[in-house]
């Protein structure tokens, strides 16, 4: 619960913004579901009850995983370039394209070039879902929630990727693109209920419609101002504040003000390009992602002897317990001290398991099977309250307000090569290197940038959007 003044998360003021961010995460779900169902799929697509016509080899898997980075980095770029030019809510309508696309091809494959192209259009998706999704969320929230509601983006994406985790083993190759695409179909129908964003109407000089949409997502009634200011005048006064604050900082900073490069370039700015680049760094190498796409491939190879799907099923339940678990608590302890103690347990449960699969013979292993089990859910459960559902809200919250959509591109293209890099080099250190190495290498890499973190990261708890 989140208070100030004595308003809580759940005043009216805040009902309409918890309502349309529950709906654009339809998009992040239906993403979800793609991710997760790509882990358990290319294990049964490498098997001898493969239900295509056609294998899928190693080499093959590493480009699967790996060109999805390529599509990220490419919708950086566009999104880029349409976040400053058109509506908010335009750009979040086109994301759903590339999803469909991604399910239909999916449908349709006889080679491995179908999901080599499928693979590129979800990373159209993700990369759309990471350079929009948060700064609509963040312009339409209370700075009293926004960490709480921009958070939930990944407790929908870890539902979706448990979802994806799942349907592999119960439903039939061809019948989940049929149940999958209605999402998008859904999310289409619910967009079109609420209006843009206040800042994306004031960027584009829309003072009235601004306004409008304000009052929408802060459920405040104009026609009945006086009533609202005698029943609840603390909500209603502040909610005026902060409109004044978002328009006189838009007026003065956004359309007013020409974007330059001295904008980019200057000392602040670079400073808060580090932090964000650091972030994606760590986000990457610390393997959170990579997990999501090899984790079956993961407990295959660390001789357990469990069931990987199984496992599969088990690590997603707990991402999704720690991702909500990341909600409640972001806005009592802060974003700093969320990320540190993520970034450190990632490192701890990593060397573990790299240790145990060095150290143990195979009869040792055969005793300990839930080890791995154990070590994967302990990795998965740290990194979802902090690397994983935290590091693209603080991104958005750390760059400079006059460029936030620009940067926030930006830093998401940094971070979707990085993305290309690790999914096509994590096959190559599980299957060559060996468990152990590839465990080593990621723990290692979560105790540098978690250092840089203690060191150069800046609390952002509270922080108005406004201002830099």
């Amino acid at each position: 619960m989140v208070r100030k003044q004595g308003l809580t998360i759940f005043s009216k003021r805040y009902r309409m913004q918890i309502l349309v961010t529950l709906a654009v995460h339809i998009m992040t779900l239906s993403h979800g579901i793609g991710l997760g169902w790509l882990s358990p799929t290319l294990l049964i697509l490498q098997s001898p009850q493969s239900p295509l016509e056609f294998k899928v080899a190693v080499e093959d898997v590493s480009w699967i995983g790996s060109i999805f980075g390529l599509g990220s980095l490419s919708s950086n770029i566009l999104f880029g370039l349409l976040a400053a030019r058109i509506a908010r809510k335009t750009n979040m309508y086109l994301l759903a394209i590339p999803h469909m696309l991604f399910w239909i091809l999916n449908y349709f494959a006889q080679s491995v070039g179908y999901f080599y192209a499928s693979r590129f259009f979800a990373g159209l998706t993700s990369g759309g879902l990471y350079v929009i999704g948060p700064v609509f969320i963040s312009e339409i929230s209370a700075k009293e929630i926004r960490g709480a509601l921009t958070s939930l983006a990944m407790m929908f994406y870890s539902c979706g990727i448990l979802i994806g985790f799942i349907l592999p083993s119960y439903l039939d190759y061809h019948l989940i693109p049929c149940i999958v695409i209605f999402l998008s179909i859904i999310y289409f129908a619910v967009l079109s209920l609420f209006p843009d964003t206040p800042g994306s109407l004031l960027q584009r000089g829309q003072l009235e419609e601004a306004e409008k949409a304000f009052n929408f997502y802060n459920n405040i009634d104009r026609k009945n101002t006086i009533r609202e200011l005698c029943v609840n005048e603390l909500q209603t006064s502040t909610a005026i504040s902060d409109f004044e604050e978002l328009k006189a900082s838009k007026l003065k900073g956004g359309k007013a003000t020409s974007i330059t490069l001295q904008d980019f370039f200057n000392k602040s700015a670079l400073k808060k390009f580090a932090i964000a680049f650091v972030l994606c760094l760590q986000n990457q190498f610390s393997s959170s992602f990579a997990f999501v796409n090899y984790m079956s491939h993961i407990f295959a190879e660390s001789g357990s002897t469990l069931n990987p799907q199984d496992c599969t099923i088990f690590v997603g339940v707990v991402q999704i317990l720690c991702t909500l678990l990341a909600s409640i608590l972001v806005e009592k302890f802060g974003r700093k001290t969320l990320m540190l103690a993520s970034t450190a347990g990632m490192a701890l449960g990593m060397f573990g398991f790299g240790a145990f699969v060095q150290f143990t013979d195979d009869a040792t292993k055969a005793e300990y099977n839930w080890v791995p089990l154990v070590a994967v859910a302990f990795v998965t459960a740290t990194a979802s309250f902090g690397v994983i559902s935290l590091t693209f809200t603080i991104i958005v919250e750390i760059l400079p307000a006059k460029i936030r959509a620009q940067a926030q591109s930006i830093a998401m293209m940094f971070c979707s090569i990085m993305v290309f890099i690790t999914l096509k080099l994590y096959p190559y250190f599980l299957f060559n290197l060996g468990i152990s190495i590839t465990m080593y290498s990621c723990a290692s890499s979560c105790v540098i940038t978690g250092i840089y973190s203690l060191i150069f990261l800046p609390e952002t708890k509270g922080k108005s959007m406004a201002n830099d």
